[in-house]
Formats: structure tokens, C-alpha cells, sequence
């Protein structure tokens, strides 16, 4: 997906621009991209290693799912950080 054209998935609306951008090597760790925002920074993103804090690139509020955990543990972080210095916490079901 690129470009400024509007997508529809079911009821999910997509609009602005989409980037898919496939494996990357952010600072320190080698993660799966999935989707980048208008300013290039990381939105969604997965990877067997979780970015260390104090990481840069992954946008506010941006999530990061973990595929190398076992079964019955969570795997789906959210930056609470900034672009400049991540801090990913674990998502939890309440």
C-alpha cells in the first residue's frame, strides 16, 4: 500500500498516506514494519526482540507486537515514550 488514495477493509476506513515498508533495522534492533506515519515514524511493527528504551523512530502511542513469546503470555506493547526515546509497556486486558 502507498499513496494518498482511501481504503476500505469491511467497516475500516484507511486514509492518508500508507506506507508498508517490510524489515527494517531501527537503532538497535531488527523489526518487521508494518505501517509508518506522515512524519516516518514506526506505528505498527513486529519483531522476535522488543526495541530497548530510549529507541528512536517509533511514534507515540505506536504498538509493537512480540512473536517470540510463549503461549498464554502478552505480546502487544504500546510506546508510552516519545519518537525521540521509546518506552514500550506491555498492553493488558483488563
Amino acid at each position: 500500500m502507498a499513496g494518498n488514495n482511501e481504503e476500505a477493509f469491511g467497516q475500516v476506513i484507511l486514509t492518508g498516506i500508507k506506507t508498508y515498508t517490510g524489515a527494517a533495522k531501527t537503532n538497535t534492533t531488527t523489526v518487521y514494519v508494518l505501517i509508518k506515519d506522515g512524519a516516518g515514524d514506526i506505528i505498527l511493527a513486529t519483531g522476535l526482540t522488543m526495541p530497548p528504551d530510549d529507541e528512536t523512530g517509533y511514534a507515540k502511542g505506536a504498538l509493537f507486537i512480540d512473536t517470540d513469546i510463549a503461549t498464554g503470555i502478552g505480546g502487544l506493547y504500546c510506546n508510552k515514550g516519545t519518537n525521540t526515546a521509546c518506552a514500550f509497556t506491555l498492553v493488558t486486558q483488563g
